[in-house]
């Protein structure tokens, strides 16, 4: 049997496996599985859940990154999680994952091309009032380090201890990462996305461990609210990646504006895997509310040019190269504003659901590069992207089962052809 076959075979029998084993167990009718701690060891297991995502992702480009390639890829799988009850504040979960692909053209995309299998999410929760800690391989929803995996097969996850205390506004958070596994892969390793890049010149580098401090701190002044978050993250010999934001709302005032400004800075620290790191970035957004479901977004981000540093001035972003603008305010959805080099970022977006059913948006991007970054590559130019998205979330019968859709163009100056990308999606949540 192939590597392929078997790779089938295993995702096959593991989820077949996992859910006859969860389902067999006793379905408790009791009230003790209602309440949100057991009473009993032996319910926390009889009272357990399964849960997960079956997805199905097509992705298809022409020219694609202004490389004249084109690609095809259509890839399903996903994961399926088993989640006791919560018994003295503790909770575990265990999981397995995996995807294979179903077609594709002449060129695949990469992250969609290899068939995996393997343990997913494997973790030990503690939580009591507002204080949680999270121990194992889990999704983390940091800055520059979050789950990237959304609208993709396989879930984006890290392996290591999570600590928080507080709610979504007001908290404070420590993190400590020792590996991590990106949604294209089944192991986890003291690995980055830059490893997985030809191009980059940090192909060699290895993130023994990443720490994490985080604050957060919401003020209701009457009719406004301040909303502050400040993070530090320290990545081992490498550098330390500083970020700030903070959201003055109007709640009273017509469209409810929102205005909001961020910082980001880093630089090298021990020995410097990244090279000399001095990077700064600051931006701006406006939100408003011109309807009761229209929302605008208008976001603005400068990334500094700084001579003989990384990317002259470019924030490295180990775990979202080629994957995410994560925070910045102004970004592009087929590449990451970090990614593109030092100068001026914009961002118009409007979105609003559509129906009951339906949510739809698009935006506008445009990046102005800084001359000194030109020079290092025609790829290094002045772009503008222009994208569409919608969603559809059925109901009844078939809730948990959705629909979403990608696609959108970018033009560089300076080269006639576009870049098209089309991503079409089928998720079914339960």
């Amino acid at each position: 049997m192939s590597n392929i076959r078997l790779k089938k075979a295993l995702l096959l029998c593991g989820i077949s496996s996992l859910c006859s084993s969860v389902f067999a167990l006793p379905l408790s009718s009791d009230d003790a599985c209602k309440a949100t701690n057991v009473s009993d060891f032996s319910q926390m297991f009889s009272c357990g859940s399964v849960e997960g995502s079956l997805r199905l992702a097509s992705y298809s480009t022409n020219n694609a990154y202004f490389s004249n390639i084109s690609q095809d890829t259509t890839t399903a799988g996903g994961y399926v999680n088993y989640k006791t009850a919560r018994y003295n504040g503790f909770q575990a979960v265990v999981g397995i994952e995996g995807q294979n692909r179903l077609s594709h053209g002449s060129h695949s995309v990469s992250e969609l091309s290899d068939g995996t299998f393997g343990i997913g999410e494997a973790y030990l929760n503690w939580t009591q009032d507002k204080f949680s800690v999270t121990v194992g391989n889990q999704k983390l929803d940091l800055p520059f380090v979050g789950d990237y995996s959304f609208y993709r097969v396989q879930p984006f996850l890290y392996q290591g201890v999570d600590m928080k205390y507080g709610d979504v506004d007001n908290f404070v958070r420590a993190t400590y990462i020792n590996k991590y596994k990106s949604y294209g892969d089944d192991n986890f390793a003291h690995r980055d996305r830059y490893n997985d890049d030809p191009y980059s010149a940090a192909q060699n580098t290895r993130l023994d461990h990443v720490t994490n401090f985080g604050l957060g701190k919401k003020f209701n002044l009457n009719d406004k609210y301040l909303k502050t978050q400040a993070w530090v993250e320290s990545y081992e010999d490498s550098f330390n990646l500083y970020y700030g934001e903070a959201n003055l709302g109007f709640n009273k005032v017509k469209w409810n504006p929102e205005v909001s400004v961020q910082a980001a800075y880093a630089n090298d620290i021990g020995d410097a895997q990244f090279g000399k790191v001095d990077s700064t970035s600051l931006g701006a957004q406006l939100k408003l509310k011109p309807t009761d479901k229209l929302t605008w977004r208008i976001g603005y981000d400068h990334v500094f040019k700084k001579n003989n540093a990384w990317g002259l001035g470019s924030l490295p972003t180990p775990y979202a190269h080629n994957t995410s603008s994560d925070p910045y305010f102004a970004q592009p959805f087929f590449t990451s504003t970090q990614d593109l080099g030092p100068g001026d970022f914009y961002t118009t977006e409007l979105s609003s659901p559509f129906g009951q059913n339906a949510f739809v948006g698009t935006r506008l991007s445009y990046v102005a590069v800084n001359d000194s970054y030109k020079k290092l590559s025609s790829l290094n130019n002045d772009m503008y992207e222009v994208m569409f998205y919608g969603f559809y979330n059925f109901t009844g019968s078939l809730k948990g089962l959705s629909l979403s859709e990608f696609v959108g163009f970018q033009k560089l100056q300076g080269d006639a052809n576009l870049f098209l990308q089309n991503r079409f999606g089928i998720t079914y949540n339960f």
